[in-house]
């Protein structure tokens, strides 16, 4: 353990490692992140637990930050590479102003020798409370973002009020914390966590980074919610030296193809789906206009459509629910509940958006899937125009 090591260390004890950054766009290396090693018995030991230790000095912490940074930059001199990206996790806790000063003038002294351009250093600010002095570190951060140096939110996902940090830094990338990303391939929930992130990232404008990817199907998921870069084990793990290339480059690319495929194929059944719900909700609506009551006219329809068909209920253009809430479950009888009556759901991200394609297009749409919170299932809803600016809305659940 390197909490129990005398202090302080030597220098020559001290190794910059590179975990190598793959790009989506290319599946190649990008960049990398410089992380701190210890040498003791002859093994290369994390410096993870000494940075996290309460008992270690803050000068401690310190010191080895600064070793650390000094000879990464150094090997990065060494490489005079202009087309990747180097990441140093910054803790505003222990960034003091002279280390501050520091590592920046030996940023600005590559960049005046030309040896790199200023986007290619990658700040992380890791997971801190730094909000007691913000207008200090904002004004550290803004120095280097006047290099052209970009910032990155690491830990995204667990901890300390990540999304105070994202609005108060505005990152030029988010980060996904490795657990939530190794949570994900056996969890639904936290595969719906990651979505939201993703999301979150496109609203923002920040590329998102996710880390941790140990096996193909955590891959999968990055792909699948717009990870921009890749980082972990399945691709290397830290080394002291910079590598080249990824040896799995060709079952990455594979994987990624044979992924495309099935979302392709998916998407192509999902369309097919809707096409199909169209043609049905065409027939047995085409004598809507004759039943001027919702509930006759619910009543009348929830005997003629398929047993996946499980909730029914109009709403107008405002989102307010017109007709009671006619639903089943596993193929019981129908139940009309009056609760939701007159309840307004425009607040949904989707729904004026719908409205207005459904007038548009004078035809249903379909939803993309989504944990139905009543029954805990996974289900669509379709949605279709009726005269007099009213909508159906059909959730279906293809499990039950």
């Amino acid at each position: 353990m390197i909490s129990d090591l005398a202090l302080p260390f030597q220098p020559s004890d001290l190794s910059p490692h590179f975990q190598p950054i793959i790009g989506s766009d290319q599946q190649s290396i990008v960049g990398y992140e410089v992380l701190g090693r210890l040498m003791k018995n002859e093994k290369y030991t994390s410096l993870g637990s000494f940075f996290h230790n309460e008992k270690v000095s803050l000068k401690d912490k310190q010191f080895v930050d600064n070793t650390i940074r000094t000879k990464a930059l150094s090997k990065i001199r060494e490489q005079n590479q202009k087309k990747l990206s180097y990441f140093f996790n910054l803790d505003p806790t222990f960034f003091s102003a002279e280390d501050d000063q520091n590592f920046y003038l030996e940023i600005k002294q590559l960049l005046d020798q030309e040896y790199l351009l200023g986007e290619q250093i990658v700040l992380e600010i890791t997971e801190s409370n730094f909000m007691n002095n913000r207008a200090h570190f904002l004004e550290q951060l803004n120095k280097y973002r006047a290099l052209g140096c970009k910032i990155a939110v690491d830990d995204l996902g667990t901890g300390y009020s990540n999304l105070e940090r994202i609005a108060f830094i505005q990152p030029d990338i988010l980060k996904v914390d490795m657990l939530l990303v190794q949570k994900s391939e056996y969890s639904q929930a936290h595969l719906d966590v990651l979505y939201a992130l993703s999301m979150l990232s496109q609203k923002s404008g920040a590329q998102l980074l996710f880390e941790g990817i140990e096996t193909e199907q955590m891959l999968k998921n990055a792909w699948r919610n717009g990870a921009q870069y890749y980082q972990g084990f399945y691709f290397s793990k830290p080394k002291p030296t910079m590598i080249s290339s990824i040896s799995i480059k060709n079952e990455t690319t594979n994987a990624l193809e044979q992924m495309i495929f099935l979302e392709l194929l998916q998407l192509k059944k999902l369309y097919q789906f809707e096409e199909q719900l169209n043609l049905m909700f065409d027939y047995l609506l085409q004598d809507f206009h004759k039943m001027l009551d919702h509930e006759q006219f619910l009543l009348s329809l929830r005997n003629q459509i398929p047993p996946y068909c499980f909730r029914l209920y109009i709403c107008n253009e405002f989102g307010y629910q017109l007709s009671k809430n006619h639903t089943r479950k596993m193929n019981k009888a129908w139940q009309a509940i009056t609760h939701t009556q007159q309840k307004n759901w425009s607040w949904r991200p989707y729904f004026l958006k719908n409205i207005v394609q459904m007038k548009r297009m004078s035809s249903g749409l379909i939803s993309d899937k989504y944990l139905d919170i009543e029954y805990h299932q996974s289900i669509y809803t379709f949605s279709y125009p009726l005269p007099d600016d009213t909508f159906l809305f059909i959730d279906i659940s293809l499990e039950m």
